[in-house]
């Protein structure tokens, strides 16, 4: 039951995503060429795999990845999104510069940028912090790795396996 609903929460993303980017739609497939792997159906969402440690700010919790994928914002932007079994839920949003697989908080202006990340509904204060999202050719899916360190909700550090491209 659990999985049908975050198939139908994810669902709900993906047409409100459709809506706001049919501008930004790219008919070629070019934007899926920047990341090495093709786009995919929103419900392999919920195949994602890992687990993301929340630390230094209070007891250690350990949030277990229920879904997660990637999608296309405005522009460069994209959303890294993760979903929790808890009900959870860690966004970062990135832009895409280079074919760096990694982002950071403090990046040059010519570099993959780690722009904001907002764990449930608070946006975090970051100190320097990165991610890393690399394409596996042979899943067609990406390997996260999350180093995030915030001023006052602690660090969040975790890999995650299985993370879909969605547009």
């Amino acid at each position: 039951m659990q999985k049908l609903l975050n198939i139908v929460l994810w669902m709900g993303v993906l047409v409100v995503m459709t809506q706001c980017n049919q501008r930004n739609n790219d008919p070629q497939g070019t934007a899926s060429a920047d990341w090495q792997i093709n786009p995919t159906d929103v419900t392999e969402a919920t195949n994602a795999t890992g687990e993301i440690t929340n630390q230094n700010n209070g007891p250690l919790v350990k949030y277990q990845v229920a879904s997660s994928l990637i999608y296309k914002g405005e522009g460069n932007l994209h959303i890294f999104k993760l979903r929790f079994t808890t009900q959870d839920s860690l966004t970062c949003y990135i832009e895409k510069k280079t074919q760096d697989f990694n982002y950071h908080s403090d990046a040059a202006s010519d570099q993959n940028k780690l722009h904001m990340v907002v764990f449930n509904l608070d946006t975090l204060q970051l100190k320097p912090s990165a991610i890393s999202i690399q394409p596996r050719q042979d899943e067609n899916k990406f390997h996260t790795v999350s180093n995030i360190h915030s001023q006052a909700k602690g660090d969040f550090n975790g890999t995650v396996n299985g993370v879909p491209l969605i547009q």
